[in-house]
């Protein structure tokens, strides 16, 4: 991947880079901002939305308009052609199946939005211990950021300040923590888990979808995450990587990575579990079911 695409990524990583600036302007009543942190598994969801022939819009890569429709910006174009559905959909200029609600990707919390009508929210919500390590694999191997390289290791990144100015542990615990407390401003919301998304798709994307007024049949969705299953989206990506692929580079740079949940078990150290048992993370990690926290560390945890 040349260095301009590479310098065009950090963009894509910016969670209020000048593109998603001008597209919260254009959001309205009828759109639903799909919100989590960075490896989350959003470019999954995303995938069998637009499987399903839903609109769904990434707000760092496409231009929103205010009909609907979605104008994919040249510069993110091999960003945007390593996804399968996303490259499928850039192939023609058809509008979606249904235009409306439209699902708008977003890393921003609520009140970045506060002054728009919006129909809803749905949040995509990962095990920090995988979220954390899988986001910090996507900037030091795919985007190469050198400031996240600097860190030298997984477990020095945790702590580096990143887009809000602390550490990633409190960032996760402060996004998630506000999106939690903002869902009764919304018409519409709904928690999915990436877990959920895993290992039962049909059965939890069917309740999702459901409770955000949208009408899928399971067969339909059975058939939009088998297109989207990590094996397909990853020999997907492999297609358009190989041409322009360095003899340096391996498949690690990819954005497809591993897709897997419970990664953690196979890196965690004392250390690391330290780091992740302390507030305000385990707190907002058990909001949402996954108990982060050692006992030793957090003994409350063993009364839940």
């Amino acid at each position: 991947m040349s260095g301009k695409v590479r310098y065009l990524l950090h963009g894509i990583q910016d969670r209020y880079n000048a593109l998603c600036q001008e597209n919260i302007g254009r959001l309205g009543e009828k759109d639903i901002l799909v919100a989590s942190i960075g490896g989350s598994g959003q470019s999954f969801l995303g995938n069998i939305l637009l499987e399903l022939g839903l609109n769904y819009a990434d707000a760092y890569t496409e231009t929103l308009n205010t009909d609907g429709t979605n104008t994919p910006e040249p510069a993110y174009a091999d960003y945007r052609s390593r996804l399968a559905a996303t490259t499928k959909h850039d192939g023609h200029t058809a509008a979606p199946k249904r235009l409306w609600p439209r699902f708008v990707k977003t890393h921003l919390t609520p009140e970045f939005f506060s002054a728009r009508p919006l129909l809803g929210a749905w949040i995509l919500v990962r095990d920090p211990r995988d979220a954390l390590y899988s986001w910090y694999n996507f900037r030091i191997n795919f985007a190469k950021d050198p400031l996240d390289i600097r860190a030298g290791s997984f477990e020095r990144w945790l702590d580096q300040p990143g887009p809000n100015g602390v550490s990633r542990l409190d960032d996760w615990a402060h996004f998630y923590h506000q999106w939690a407390g903002a869902q009764e401003t919304f018409q519409r919301t709904t928690v999915t888990t990436f877990e959920d998304l895993k290992t039962t798709p049909v059965a939890s994307l069917h309740a999702a979808l459901e409770g955000l007024g949208v009408e899928v049949s399971g067969a339909d969705i059975q058939r939009a995450a088998e297109n989207s299953s990590f094996a397909v989206m990853r020999t997907h990506e492999g297609k358009q990587d190989e041409p322009t692929r360095g003899a340096h580079e391996s498949p690690e740079d990819r954005i497809m990575r591993k897709g897997v949940p419970n990664e953690w078990e196979t890196w965690m150290t004392s250390s690391l579990r330290s780091k992740f048992s302390t507030a305000p993370l385990s707190s907002t990690a058990r909001r949402y079911g996954y108990r982060t926290a050692s006992p030793a560390v957090d003994p409350a945890e063993r009364l839940l």
